[in-house]
């Protein structure tokens, strides 16, 4: 016999473009998106890759529409695929990721490439266990650093979503081999649903300060990847 293993019923969003809109202008603790971006020459926004099924379709457009409303030029604005060591997304498999063919046209859509030495910025050791971080140059030399993703339960890191889109993300394929090591994967606290002393996310949050913060939204889907909840702001809070 077959036993099917679900989600529990989750409520549900019944609006939920407006509800993206909305939280783009009641952002956690930080100003609305508009009030940034009209103090700000560029932006980029990150996504996760074909692998993850974020609703991407729902929230990339307004994003972008705020951001050329307050001034900043459509040439400015780039959607940079978070691959991490996976492959890119090309083709028909990008227009599919991002759901939305205005996008496409209006802004560049880049795939991070995590050996390429070149596009990424040295930004030295973490304090806490020396981990040597490169991140994609796009995204740390942005104005806005935006993070877009999926809130769920992560093996390793307790939760997707938010800073984990950074790092491993857009990192360097030598920060990427590092956190995947047995050193990280073998500690008890690195697992489902907990931050309580997880060695992975306490690196990432490291890794947010040193490119001096950054702003994230958050999605939740629930079985038949409906919106069920929706957040934007300071990436930790």
């Amino acid at each position: 016999a077959l036993t099917v293993v679900s989600k529990p019923a989750m409520p549900v969003l019944p609006d939920p473009e407006t509800s993206v809109r909305l939280c783009l202008a009641d952002a956690v603790a930080s100003p609305g998106l508009l009030e940034l971006a009209s103090q700000a020459n560029s932006a980029c926004i990150a996504i996760c890759d074909i692998t993850r099924p974020v609703p991407n379709h729902l929230f990339l457009r307004p994003i972008i529409e705020t951001l050329i409303q307050a001034g900043m030029p459509a040439a400015k604005i780039t959607v940079l695929v978070a691959t991490g060591l996976h492959r890119p997304n090309i083709g028909a498999e990008l227009g599919e990721l991002i759901g939305d063919s205005w996008v496409l046209d209006q802004v560049s859509v880049v795939n991070h490439d995590a050996r390429n030495d070149d596009e990424h910025v040295d930004l030295g050791v973490t304090a806490t266990r020396g981990t040597r971080v490169r991140l994609d140059r796009m995204f740390v030399e942005a104005d806005l650093r935006i993070a877009t993703g999926l809130v769920e339960p992560h093996f390793m890191a307790g939760y997707s979503g938010g800073r984990k889109v950074i790092a491993p993300g857009l990192a360097h394929a030598e920060t990427i081999t590092t956190f995947h090591s047995a050193r990280f994967m073998a500690d008890p606290q690195a697992r489902n649903c907990n931050f309580d002393g997880n060695p992975l996310h306490e690196e990432q949050l490291q890794i947010v300060e040193m490119i001096d913060g950054a702003l994230a939204l958050n999605t939740v889907i629930d079985e038949q990847r409906n919106l069920s909840h929706v957040n934007f702001g300071e990436i930790v809070a």
